[in-house]
């Protein structure tokens, strides 16, 4: 699909993407918007109002849309994938939400290799980028192509209802983007499929794509064998693109280095320090690395 054709011609058009879709409940119900604030807020509004698991909120442009730390998410209008989908408590439990924007990553990764043939890698928290080879001195070693943003709201007690309470998995990932389009970032550079590419991607077969891994993934993490491949696969994953590696970052306002050791059984960051110690991180930003 051409840079200036909408994702959804009409409302026709999104019931027929719907309707096309190989996924049982993701993207089943579509709410297309030419121009939003954000797709995370109408998302997270339509939850408050009832609307059904697997509802996508998708937009050609955001107004006001947003990434991790309160950052802004920038594209221009028809360049991006810029969507959410609504994922409801009873699909998984409640103690699996905190892997839901790795598995989200993680779809996304697998969607650009099998939709457009690029090879692309979650980083964590909730990046989607393509590799390069580290610096001798620190550097980012990669380049960003999308994000992830989960939004929830669940109940004060985690023994409450069973299926109370919904997550939103807010999406954007350049796809048409040139170079002089892309925003500049204080970590690494920005991309787009079509800089990677040297071609265009079309955005409605992407986001199928994204959407039938993302259900793949879901499924995994609602079933307990299901959940231990997960993350046998996504650990496999992480350690093929940032094994061996020293991590440089900053938690909880302090800088550290350390080399990269994995996640643990909650997804937190494992670093191994120089002192021989191994922390776990819930809450960092990886800023560079080296070998």
């Amino acid at each position: 699909m051409p840079r200036d054709e909408p994702l959804f011609a009409g409302e026709a058009a999104a019931e027929a993407f719907a309707d096309a879709l190989p996924t049982r409940e993701l993207g089943r119900a579509v709410a297309f918007h030419p121009r939003a604030s954000s797709t995370n807020d109408l998302a997270l509004e339509a939850a408050r109002a009832g609307a059904p698991h697997g509802l996508l909120v998708a937009a050609d442009e955001q107004t006001a849309g947003r990434g991790r730390r309160g950052r802004t998410w920038e594209a221009p209008p028809g360049a991006a994938l810029l969507f959410s989908v609504l994922v409801r408590g009873e699909r998984l439990p409640r103690e699996r939400f905190g892997w839901l924007a790795l598995a989200a990553g993680l779809a996304a990764a697998e969607a650009l290799h099998e939709a457009a043939g690029l090879k692309a890698v979650p980083k964590w928290p909730n990046d989607v980028v393509v590799t390069s080879a580290a610096a001798r001195a620190p550097a980012p070693a990669w380049r960003k192509l999308g994000g992830v943003l989960c939004e929830s709201q669940l109940p004060p007690d985690p023994r409450g209802a069973a299926g109370a309470g919904y997550v939103v998995i807010g999406m954007g990932l350049n796809v048409l983007q040139d170079a002089h389009e892309l925003p500049p970032l204080p970590k690494a550079p920005a991309t787009s499929v079509k800089l990677e590419l040297g071609r265009e991607t079309g955005r409605r077969e992407l986001l199928a794509a994204v959407l039938a891994r993302l259900e793949l993934r879901l499924d995994e993490l609602g079933d307990d064998d299901g959940f231990t491949r997960f993350r046998a696969e996504l650990g496999a994953r992480l350690e093929h693109a940032w094994g061996g590696l020293t991590l440089h970052l900053t938690s909880a306002g302090k800088e550290r280095a350390g080399r990269w050791a994995g996640l643990d059984e909650h997804g937190r960051l494992r670093l191994a320090l120089p002192d021989g110690s191994v922390a776990a991180l819930a809450d960092a930003e990886i800023l560079a690395v080296s070998r």
